[in-house]
């Protein structure tokens, strides 16, 4: 079985192969257990963790037991027709053991950075926490300093089509960055990566300048998208593009694309923005760019 940690917006995701004999553990754990379809949308609509995915390496019949992808964690919900075949669901106290014991099995493929900061995430998405609304006076803040910088040149956002980005040929192959510059590569484009000045040090000015060198930056020149970058310090970064119906979407990592926040919020570009919005672990806000029409990412 490979697990897979769905958490990232900007990065690949980690993955990690279970033993035999691991395999078989998890298999007692949750056998005969109603869970989440690998593929589930409920909850997955989030920032920051979104379960578990385990996946059989093969098309050998595993029977009743378990099904052949299936998803522990986040806020995915129980597949219905298991439950109505009789099948309980693993309780909260079940969930949150199986979630801590697969991230122990992957210890090797996640590091000790990030599997700090991971299980900061799994904390805060087992006790329902949700940021407090912003301050009226930051709502007004950010929109005053967006209004002031896209007034210096032309603005053409384009309408929302999450239809173009949420298909099967599509969405796992094409993160935030692709999304807020409106540019298909499928190939999980990664800010610097075309410009031959790729980063890995997830923190504002190094993500930022990586955009820059791709032609996404903080002046405005010509006919321009209005985009936002924020970062989880030091894991992950992740990017929003304005749409000319006013509100903000963005697609976290190979999730669907979207215009709700962590807390199925519309971000309308009022009252929500990239900048107050909730954003779970990406809690710093890097500020608004410009991406140039037409311009490609790899």
């Amino acid at each position: 079985m490979i697990v897979t940690l769905d958490i990232f917006s900007g990065r690949r995701n980690p993955s990690w192969m279970l033993s035999d004999k691991k395999a078989k553990e998890l298999a007692d754990r949750i056998a005969h257990r109603a869970v989440a379809l690998a593929d589930s949308e409920d909850g997955g609509h989030i920032l920051g963790f979104r379960g578990l995915v385990v996946a059989a390496t093969g098309d050998a019949d595993g029977g009743d037991v378990l099904p052949s992808a299936f998803r522990i964690g986040g806020a995915a919900a129980p597949d219905v027709q298991a439950l109505q075949a009789g099948r309980r669901a693993l309780t909260a106290d079940e969930t949150d053991d199986t979630v801590r014991w697969l991230l122990a099995t992957g210890a090797h493929a996640i590091g000790d950075h990030l599997a700090a900061a991971v299980h900061e995430d799994v904390e805060a998405s087992l006790r329902g926490l949700r940021e407090a609304e912003p301050a009226a006076e930051a709502i007004e803040e950010s929109e005053r300093d967006l209004g002031a910088a896209a007034a210096a040149c032309l603005i053409a956002n384009t309408r929302c089509n999450p239809a173009f980005w949420n298909t099967a040929a599509v969405q796992p192959h094409n993160n935030c960055y692709n999304y807020a510059m409106n540019y298909r590569s499928d190939t999980f484009a990664q800010p610097g990566r075309i410009s031959g000045h790729p980063n890995s040090v997830m923190a504002c000015p190094q993500v930022g300048a990586a955009a820059n060198w791709d032609g996404c930056t903080a002046v405005c020149n010509g006919s321009n998208k209005n985009v936002a970058l924020v970062i989880w310090p030091g894991v992950d970064y992740h990017w929003y593009r304005r749409h000319a119906e006013g509100f903000w979407g963005h697609k976290p990592g190979s999730t669907a694309a979207r215009n709700v926040d962590n807390a199925n919020q519309l971000i309308n570009g009022s009252t929500r923005t990239p900048a107050n919005c909730n954003r779970g672990s990406y809690t710093v806000f890097c500020g608004y760019r410009f991406s140039p029409t037409g311009m490609r990412v790899r």
